[in-house]
């Protein structure tokens, strides 16, 4: 039996930035322990000046890649014009962007915000008014339901939103108005079970004012089970006169193969109102709008929803730029392209621990079996070899996250993938592999599965 291998130590350099981190910082996400100084397109550099392909894309904030340079002028343009012109001396530029972008995706309202939890926080707002004003539902009794595996931020108003967690519960955020669990059975409403959400609207329809999901987002093996999920669902919502909100901020802008991942429901079918962010400005300014009609989001009065940031001229700036290139450069059928790159390499791929390969345009989950035999087999493990050789993606739960920016080359998309799975094949192969977590700890992210 051969040896096992080693990764090399991680540099002096990252061993300190990791400790001082850990020192100081808390929140975010699961940190890993790499730091990039600074990035061109899909390559990044780290602090050791080592180059790392991008697969992660900033979770799709970054769908632009790094530095785009019609991006990065439009901005360094926008900075020489003013530094914040917003709220109450707003710029024309936000005049003719709020008609621009309802009549681009067909509504009549848009309203401002700066993250994309913002966003999916205010429609969950606008809803509630609505439910209110419009379906007679007593204050005491609205609800706002979410799904299961979703992400809409964790805030205080959109993580009641997501699976129940002793992290969770730990800030008192049990919410009798959102929840993403039947208020009557305590059963999770599980994305991919429709009888969940209609068992649920059947008996409480009457109370709900609005449902908010991710139409698409890859937990789901075959592509057409979410597409028929997500559809039921706004069928659901239309039969018992409740707000389907598409929250589009991770997996929007031309990220699944359409501009909106609602788009794969049909016109028929489009959502009562949508909420954009992170990618919309290519990454390069944090802004979020919600968009729906007269009766949903233009209920919303001055001083009911505001902030600073938004809508600044140099946000506007850095989302008609972004919104530009998506177009002049078709990064949705781009998208769609690398889905079928994507699904033409990990076809040849078999490896006994992968549950399975998902493919949404350009975002991307391998996701692994949960009573594999060999319990060093993890995401952590995977996560840190392939980082090791050159990649960089994202563990969370049982699988890598992987969100490509559509602005990679073929060549560095081909090279990327080919070191995935230099890292599936020799895994087992390895004992230590710096930085990754140890095999025993677990850190279930918000939007796991109450199995998790």
């Amino acid at each position: 039996m051969a040896s096992p291998k080693n990764t090399p130590p991680l540099s002096c350099r990252v061993k300190e930035l990791f400790e001082k981190e850990m020192k100081y910082t808390s929140g975010g996400f699961i940190p890993i322990p790499a730091f990039f100084t600074s990035g061109v397109g899909s390559i990044l550099t780290d602090v050791d000046g080592n180059k790392k392909i991008d697969f992660l894309s900033m979770f799709s904030a970054a769908n632009l890649g790094q530095q785009h340079p019609k991006l990065t002028q439009a901005m360094h343009e926008a900075y020489e014009n003013s530094t914040m012109l917003s709220l109450a001396c707003r710029g024309p530029i936000w005049v003719d962007f709020a008609e621009s972008i309802c009549n681009r995706f067909g509504y009549e309202k848009v309203t401002a915000m700066v993250s994309g939890a913002e966003a999916a926080d205010t429609a969950c707002k606008v809803a509630r008014k609505w439910g209110t004003k419009f379906k007679k539902i007593s204050p005491d009794e609205i609800l706002v339901l979410g799904v299961s595996e979703n992400y809409h931020g964790l805030t205080s108003g959109t993580w009641p939103l997501m699976t129940p967690s002793k992290s969770r519960d730990a800030y008192a955020l049990r919410d009798k108005v959102l929840t993403n669990v039947n208020p009557s059975t305590g059963t999770l409403l599980r994305y991919g079970h429709i009888e969940d959400m209609e068992e649920c609207l059947k008996e409480l329809g009457h109370r709900v004012a609005g449902v908010i999901m991710e139409c698409i987002h890859g937990h789901l093996e075959k592509f057409e089970d979410e597409i028929a999920y997500a559809t039921a669902v706004r069928q659901l919502c239309k039969k018992y006169n409740v707000l389907f909100i598409s929250d589009e901020v991770r997996m929007g802008s031309a990220k699944t193969g359409k501009f909106l991942c609602s788009d794969w429901l049909g016109p028929e079918n489009k959502p009562d109102i949508i909420a954009l962010g992170k990618s919309i400005s290519g990454g390069a300014y944090p802004a979020s709008y919600i968009l729906g009609s007269n009766e949903t989001v233009g209920q919303v009065e001055p001083y009911e929803s505001a902030s600073t940031f938004a809508p600044t001229a140099v946000g506007l700036a850095a989302v008609n730029a972004a919104l530009k290139i998506y177009d002049e450069e078709k990064l949705a059928d781009r998208s769609a392209e690398m889905q079928r790159i994507w699904e033409a390499e990990t076809s040849k791929w078999n490896h006994p621990f992968v549950q399975f390969i998902t493919a949404r345009g350009s975002d991307f989950n391998i996701t692994l079996k949960r009573d594999y035999h060999n319990k060093r087999v993890d995401a952590s493990r995977l996560a840190m070899l392939i980082l090791h050789k050159g990649v960089f993606l994202y563990p969370m739960d049982n699988r890598l996250r992987m969100s490509v920016a559509m602005t990679i080359t073929d060549e560095i998309f081909l090279r990327g993938i080919a070191i995935i799975k230099e890292g599936l094949d020799e895994i087992e192969q390895y004992d230590v592999i710096a930085g990754a977590q140890d095999e025993n700890s677990k850190t279930a992210t918000p939007w796991a599965t109450v199995n998790e």
